[in-house]
């Protein structure tokens, strides 16, 4: 029963020391997107993040290696939180034309409900300088987000609905046309033609759904 015990309080321990360490993990990556948000990634050292965290730089590389591992755990998130949203949009349609709207729905909500997520992906594409094949995992991830549209296109094609068309090409092309869609937002451009979100979407919705259409 003593053994039993003392295996029992040492499991306990063990669990509250992991808790601690995935806490830890999560705070530092709160402090570094707001950091990164606020001074651009070339503009914040590790050093600071462990100053604004209250921890130690030994303690912030007990969980990343470098400045760089934390910059691409917070890519990393953003783009999971916008695969996840993507597919529990169009899970709920029952057309591929409507599957893609919904994803279109979906980055539009990640833009409202997660702006800093969606800040720190674009301040990456425009300003993270890496090395030759130091941001090939983010690049993955970033055509794992592209690469949901793709099935919704095929299920199209297969069913007749849509023409048969490259649907890499078509998956790049929505995700370029929404993201610079809401880069224009962003800076106010849509506010000041006086073109809402529901006039792009209808927009967007005619004109694509007629280019693909396999009786355009």
């Amino acid at each position: 029963m003593l053994c039993f015990g003392l295996q029992a309080g040492h499991r306990e321990k063990q669990g509250e020391k992991d808790l601690e360490r995935k806490n830890s993990r999560t705070h530092i990556l709160n402090v570094a997107r707001k950091l990164f948000l606020k001074q651009g990634y070339n503009g914040v050292s590790l050093r600071e993040i462990a100053a604004a965290a209250d921890l130690t730089t030994g303690a912030v590389y007990h969980h990343f290696k470098n400045k760089k591992e934390i910059y691409n755990a917070i890519c990393f998130e953003a783009g999971d939180m916008l695969v996840s949203l993507f597919h529990e949009s169009e899970i709920h349609q029952d057309t591929p034309s409507k599957k893609l709207i919904s994803i279109y729905d979906s980055f539009i909500s990640f833009f409202y409900r997660h702006r800093d997520y969606y800040n720190i992906l674009m301040e990456y594409k425009a300003e993270y300088s890496g090395g030759k094949g130091d941001n090939e995992d983010i690049i993955k991830k970033m055509a794992e987000v592209a690469g949901v549209v793709e099935p919704p296109i095929l299920q199209g094609i297969d069913e007749g609905i849509f023409r048969t068309i490259d649907p890499k090409l078509l998956a790049m092309f929505l995700a370029a046309v929404s993201e610079g869609m809401l880069q224009y937002k962003k800076i106010g451009l849509f506010d000041y033609m006086g073109i809402s979100d529901s006039d792009f979407r209808s927009f967007m919705y005619e004109l694509v759904g007629r280019g693909i259409r396999s009786d355009s």
